[in-house]
């Protein structure tokens, strides 16, 4: 059977929990607990040996020895307590406390103690205290802001101090701006009277000169008009086109003065003495081309260009008409001539032929066209 002694003894592990060290044995002389078994006896018990622990005798180290060694059965539990540490002391301090001569006696004097409060008091006056510090930290913090917002605002007003010198040095310099301004406004209203009267002088010398310039450009277009214009060339005998901007005059010497015309005889059967002047009466336009048609009948004639292909505004060309060989009286076949004079092709009685028409065409350069129209008349006499 297992054996409970020691701090194995549930029940008196729980007693020195409880009641600590009341619980143990009370100190013998030599101030060691020894805890013994309580026994039941009715009898006294019989001292034998040594008659108490103080006189057992021990070796140096405090162990029990010979007749005082105890049987660990007669121990209550086997718990031995003790102290587990051993005073020291100072032998010079000892002999000095024990060696001083007292001369007089030591009055009794009341002792001062701080001064105290209660605890209710205390404990009320540090929560206070705790109450207030936290207030300095809240106003510490609002203080750190107030002094930052303080801050912003004298470097705010700092700028606008800065900003209001600025406004003010404009404001000097927009017065002295001013005051040279008005001078140079009353330097510059008077050179504008004398302006303004100078420009009412040219004014009226301009009126006057524009509307000598204007009389003579009248008269200068008259004068072209005359000498180039339309109603020149058609005092002269010419015709002039749909548009009016060119004229085709004939230089013929036939009988028939309005047509072109030509009479063959032994002495003039080569030569054709007609021509065409064409004008361009336009002052701004130039005739890029110019073509001569003829068609109808048996086309006995052609006009030579001669390299003649444009007209410049304002001026004319001469452009000559010629024969272009012999025609057959009845199918008007055209032959070339011969050097010798009219080969004789044809007999019978004279005759007139009047069915070929000329046409002049012009095409001036803003892209626009025109034309005119002329009647023929040639007469083959006999012979």
């Amino acid at each position: 059977m297992k054996k409970e002694s020691g701090l194995k003894n549930e029940s008196k592990v729980q007693e020195l929990m409880v009641s600590g060290s009341s619980a143990l044995a009370a100190k013998n002389p030599a101030g060691i607990r020894i805890a013994r078994k309580s026994k039941s006896n009715k009898f006294a018990a019989v001292k034998k040996g040594y008659p108490d622990l103080s006189e057992i005798p021990s070796d140096n180290f405090g162990n029990l020895s010979e007749a005082g060694i105890l049987n660990i059965k007669d121990l209550d539990g086997g718990i031995v307590s003790g102290q587990l540490i051993r005073p020291k002391y100072d032998s010079k301090e000892l002999k000095k406390s024990i060696d001083t001569d007292i001369f007089e006696l030591i009055p009794q004097t009341k002792v001062e103690l701080p001064d105290t409060v209660l605890r209710s008091i205390y404990n009320e006056v540090t929560q206070s205290v705790n109450d207030l510090t936290i207030e300095v930290q809240v106003l510490t913090n609002d203080i750190l802001n107030l002094n930052s917002t303080i801050s912003e605002l004298e470097i705010e007003n700092e700028s606008l101090r800065i900003e209001a010198d600025n406004e003010k040095l404009k404001a000097n310099v927009s017065e002295q701006q001013a005051t040279v301004a008005n001078k140079q406004v009353a330097e510059t209203t008077i050179d504008l009277s004398n302006a303004i009267q100078n420009s009412i002088n040219e004014a009226i010398q301009r009126v006057s000169l524009t509307a000598r310039t204007e009389a003579l450009l009248q008269e200068n277009e008259s004068l072209r008009e005359q000498l180039f214009g339309l109603s020149a060339q058609t005092a002269e005998g010419a015709q002039s086109g749909a548009t009016n901007n060119f004229t085709v005059k004939i230089n013929n010497d036939s009988e028939w003065p309005e047509d072109i015309g030509h009479t063959t005889s032994r002495n003039n059967n080569r030569e054709m003495t007609t021509t065409l002047e064409v004008s361009n009466v336009t002052t701004d336009l130039t005739i890029d081309s110019i073509s001569f048609v003829v068609a109808g009948g048996i086309e006995w004639f052609t006009v030579e260009k001669a390299g003649q292909n444009t007209i410049g505004p304002e001026t004319g060309a001469t452009y000559a008409c010629k024969l272009v060989g012999k025609i057959h009286p009845d199918s008007g076949e055209v032959k070339p001539y011969k050097t010798g004079g009219w080969v004789k092709f044809w007999k019978g009685k004279a005759t007139d032929y009047t069915d070929d028409t000329l046409t002049v065409n012009v095409t001036f350069s803003d892209g626009t066209t025109d034309s005119i129209v002329f009647t023929t008349h040639l007469r083959k006499n006999r012979g």
